[in-house]
């Protein structure tokens, strides 16, 4: 059944927007081919270093199929909630003369495969790589294939079981509370509490001293008891010739966890989802009538957004309205704010590890360099911030879209609130980072200001980018952010941020490149960087004047 809804929905795609055929195997293609070469170019990089190089090789390994396994696990956990509790496809299952444990299996199976699909898509340029730069045999590509098929059970089974166990608990706002609390003290202990190189020794040329302390602060990813460290020990015997026998120990000892893991997840979970669904529902629906109870006896206890609320009124009111509906609706969906915490937590990684970067930058060029790196990456932050959170805003409103529309308040002004809002959020975190990283990174006043404009006009461009695409090309039927991100506007979104990424970084970047090299630039030091704002404001007037205009004539 799904295989044919796919094939008609590939039908259906094809005759109305043949440009996402092109557009998506344009981004496939251009990923695989930049991928292959930016990891070859590293490993070649890597084994040229004489006596570490191989041992860091290695390690890479371990430390990229750790992050594999700890991603996968938390897709899981997530795309599990939406697909076994938020589903009307398994909602309606369970009301059919079917065993509930054979609807739990099809969901399992359902989540493992959306969320697994992607680990292969990232890795093959790697893999592939690796590979090439070995001289290994054709049988090494098919054997880790099918090492890929024990590891991503194993992370499906833990996601499937954490959630089962905390879907009893989430719909209470304790336990919200108490997940922001565990989330600020753990981001607090990384920061404050583990530093496995000192900015003496970052700042020092002791590579010889430096490097073990580098291979001891990630022994972890080599440990015994991780699936992740199993399969990096197969992938590496298995590019060595006479290691294919250990090769097979590591995949046997990843299919038997692998195997006892779904005999555990088919049986054992499978008896408690139905518990676990009707508790999740029945605590929404007991919530829903306390508090209609108490508006009737006008009791309702206001809340700390219900008091900001009535603060802010005044000033728009019908705007004001718009912004608390769109955080409320944030707020209830766990599936929604569990991704933000998780991805507010990798900026506070990537923040606090900025400290093991070298303290002083004697090197005008190399200090160039690193300025210019630590912009694209806020600005890869920014793009998935605004494709993943900003662009489904408009279709999230649903199939009630109309009643906005016969409102006073109009689509048009839907649309600038979405675009104000993602603006101010966006900008006021990417902005942080920015100056957060530049201060630790020690640049001077001038380069922490000029940054931090920068990425402000970027939000502003990406902003208005994600809500006009979002407008042009919504999507009412579907409730999962997810699945409304994935589809042609969410890639056609995320394409043209990359896009205006590169470009507006790189002509940034230019004329600061020819300075410290003491070249001459064709053109004066502003003009790059004024083609740069231009730029930016095509980007965010011309998405959202083609969306007012759409929305006049929308079908609701």
């Amino acid at each position: 059944m799904h295989w044919r809804a796919f094939r008609a929905r590939l039908t259906k795609s094809n005759k109305e927007s043949p440009l996402l055929a092109w557009v998506l195997a344009a981004f496939i293609l251009g990923y695989l081919l930049f991928g292959y070469w930016l990891f070859k170019g590293g490993l070649d990089y890597l084994y040229k270093f004489p006596l570490v190089g191989s041992a860091l090789a290695d390690r890479i390994l371990f430390l990229i199929f750790g992050f594999f396994f700890v991603m996968l696990a938390v897709s899981n956990l997530i795309i599990g909630y939406s697909t076994l509790f938020k589903n009307p496809e398994a909602q309606w299952f369970l009301s059919l003369p079917v065993r509930h444990r054979d609807v739990y299996r099809w969901k399992f199976v359902e989540a493992l495969a959306i969320s697994s699909w992607a680990l292969v898509f990232l890795s093959a340029p790697m893999l592939t790589a690796f590979g090439v730069v070995h001289d290994v045999p054709w049988n090494f590509y098919v054997q880790v294939a099918l090492g890929y098929v024990p590891f991503v059970i194993i992370p499906a089974v833990a996601g499937s079981w954490a959630i089962l166990l905390l879907v009893r608990v989430l719909s209470r706002t304790w336990v919200k509370k108490a997940l922001i609390a565990l989330g600020v003290v753990v981001m607090l202990s990384i920061i404050f509490g583990i530093k496995p190189v000192t900015e003496d020794d970052a700042a020092g040329v002791q590579e010889a001293l430096l490097f073990p302390k580098l291979m001891k602060g990630t022994a972890l990813m080599t440990s015994g008891f991780l699936p992740s460290s199993w399969l990096a020990k197969a992938v590496h015997s298995w590019s060595v010739d006479g290691l294919w026998k250990d090769g097979l120990f590591y995949f046997m000892l990843l299919s038997s966890w692998a195997l006892m893991g779904l005999f555990l997840a088919f049986d054992g979970a499978g008896r408690i989802y139905y518990g676990s669904w009707s508790a999740a529902l029945s605590s929404r629906a007991e919530r829903s009538q306390r508090e209609a109870v108490a508006k009737r006896q006008r009791t309702r206890r206001r809340t700390f957004l219900g008091w900001v609320q009535e603060k802010l009124r005044p000033l728009s009111p019908k705007t004001v309205a718009l912004v608390f509906k769109d955080i409320r609706i944030f707020w209830r969906d766990p599936a929604q704010w569990s991704q933000f915490m998780i991805f507010f937590g990798l900026l506070c990684i990537y923040v606090a590890n900025l400290r093991n970067v070298a303290a002083e930058f004697k090197d005008p060029y190399w200090e160039t360099i690193i300025s210019f790196l630590n912009l694209a990456a806020s600005a890869l932050t920014l793009s998935t911030l605004t494709t993943r959170f900003v662009y489904p805003m408009f279709s999230l409103e649903g199939r009630r879209i109309w009643i906005l529309g016969m409102s006073p308040v109009g689509l048009k002004r839907v649309i600038l609130q979405k675009f104000w809002m993602s603006f101010i959020v966006t900008s006021g975190i990417t902005m942080a980072l920015m100056i957060v990283s530049s201060v630790m990174l020690k640049f001077p006043a001038w380069r922490v200001v000029y940054f931090a404009g920068a990425i402000g006009m970027m939000s502003a461009a990406l902003s208005g980018l994600s809500v006009g695409l979002g407008a042009l090309f919504p999507n009412f039927k579907e409730e999962n952010p997810s699945k409304i991100v994935s589809s042609f506007g969410g890639t056609l979104c995320l394409v043209i941020s990359f896009i205006y990424n590169a470009i507006f970084v790189t002509l940034l970047a230019l004329p600061e490149f020819f300075r410290v090299k003491n070249s001459p630039f064709l053109f004066p030091a502003w003009f790059t960087p004024a083609i740069a704002a231009v730029v930016s404001l095509v980007l965010v007037f011309v998405p959202m004047i083609l969306a007012t205009r759409r929305v006049k004539t929308l079908e609701m």
